[in-house]
């Protein structure tokens, strides 16, 4: 769960499914002249949009901390059970196309490697298991795609990675404008090609704008959204209080139109 402070005491809540939605959204037109475009597309496009549906589960019935605030994915679950949400995000991606589970696992590798240093005890020993089974759902998607006609070169270290990095863009434009983070954050590394060719992008962003350097698209600009449920109050009693809220909270939609700087 995204929770973004509206003001007032409003808060708009955005299911991790639907931000993957709108991450995809920041991909989907990429390619231009100098930018390749993601191949193969449908399974990039599915792995960039499943990459947290392992939340699922989880966001049928959010939780509050224990001061009352609606849980976000940064403050909760407890480990162990993000570790097990990250695992059945990765098989659920995997089933729909093994392609799209190895982009998913990869990104979650590389996030868990990044916040391995503050790690100790069983969750850095739980954390450093996930992390290596990395190789195992390479080596499986390798079995079964290998032999398919034009698939050895999507195969290729540095294909995988690009793809990954661009899944990683993705996520990052959602985020930096819906949680929101500071305007003007790097974007790095982004994919140029994908024989290892990358770039830093920088995104500014405000009220229903964004912009891109350098602009990474085909269209000369495009709007991306995302919608949520807006609460009138930032405490609940308990989950039960704060789930039948917003299950009667309206929904609200957020829009930015994308274009170069």
């Amino acid at each position: 769960m995204i929770v973004r402070e509206l003001g007032d005491g409003r808060l708009l809540c955005i299911n991790q499914t639907t931000h993957a939605l709108q991450a995809t959204s920041f991909c989907r037109r990429w390619g231009n002249d100098s930018f390749v475009a993601p191949q193969p597309y449908e399974p990039v496009m599915a792995g960039i949009f499943l990459h947290d549906n392992g939340w699922s589960e989880w966001e049928e019935e959010p939780e509050v901390r224990d001061d009352g605030y609606p849980m976000d994915f940064v403050h909760g679950p407890h480990w162990s059970a993000k570790l097990d949400l990250w695992r059945r995000g990765v098989a659920r991606a995997f089933a729909q196309h093994p392609y799209s589970g190895v982009l998913v696992m990869r990104h979650a590798a590389i996030l868990y490697r990044k916040a391995m240093h503050g790690l100790a005890g069983d969750e850095r020993a739980a954390t450093e298991a996930f992390v290596a089974e990395q190789d195992q759902w390479e080596v499986k998607a390798r079995r079964l795609l290998c032999d398919q006609p034009g698939w050895s070169q999507h195969l290729t270290e540095a294909a995988v990675e690009a793809n990954t990095r661009l899944l990683q863009f993705g996520d990052f434009a959602a985020l930096a404008v819906t949680m929101p983070w500071p305007s003007g954050s790097p974007a790095a590394p982004c994919p140029t090609d994908l024989v290892g060719g990358f770039t830093e992008l920088r995104l500014e962003h405000g009220e229903g704008f964004v912009t891109v350097d350098p602009w990474p698209y085909g269209p000369t600009s495009f709007e991306v959204a995302v919608h949520g449920r807006v609460l009138e109050r930032d405490r609940f009693a308990g989950h039960e209080e704060y789930r039948a809220a917003l299950a009667a909270a309206p929904v609200v939609e957020l829009c930015w139109r994308v274009a170069p700087r």
